[in-house]
């Protein structure tokens, strides 16, 4: 199948003939539209996708529902959808849905709130980090019955292996 007639699949509705009765004048201005952007844009090196057909606002709106590790996936789409993804207001939303944080609560403001995102995780891990080690550390102290500074060292053992 030629990339045309896929595109022709794609877009069949508006592949109606231009004088249709059914069609309203506002429907055949926009057959009229796509077609000179799809005949336009089969000389050009890149073929057309969705993401040529959708507006900024939709994207937008679309982005506002991922977490953090997906828009930063999302950003890099395209130039357009970086910058859509930069947007501060974004990162603010996941900061208060995912963290409870707002910059308010912080004594010193971050320069972005995509910065204050990747500090609430890089804390976030930390103090994961901190919680499993000292309940490794309890665990092996009671199961063993040691003391805690003999658990510690057998920790630091096993880890430098």
């Amino acid at each position: 199948m030629s990339r045309s007639s896929s595109r022709a699949l794609i877009l069949h509705p508006l592949h109606a003939p231009l004088s249709s009765a059914q069609s309203s004048p506002k429907d055949r201005a926009i057959a009229k539209w796509l077609c000179a952007l799809l005949s336009s844009s089969s000389n050009s090196k890149e073929p057309l996708s969705l993401v040529d057909f959708t507006c900024d606002e939709t994207v937008h709106a679309i982005l506002s529902f991922l977490d953090g590790p997906s828009l930063c996936a999302a950003r890099s789409v395209c130039h357009s959808w970086y910058h859509l993804g930069s947007d501060d207001q974004l990162w603010l939303n996941l900061c208060l849905h995912e963290f409870h944080v707002s910059p308010s609560q912080l004594v010193t403001q971050p320069e972005s709130h995509q910065k204050l995102y990747q500090f609430a995780c890089r804390s976030l891990k930390g103090l994961l980090r901190d919680y499993f080690h000292e309940q490794c550390l309890t665990n092996l102290q009671q199961s063993l019955r040691i003391p805690r500074a003999a658990a510690l060292t057998l920790i630091a053992s096993r880890s430098s292996v």
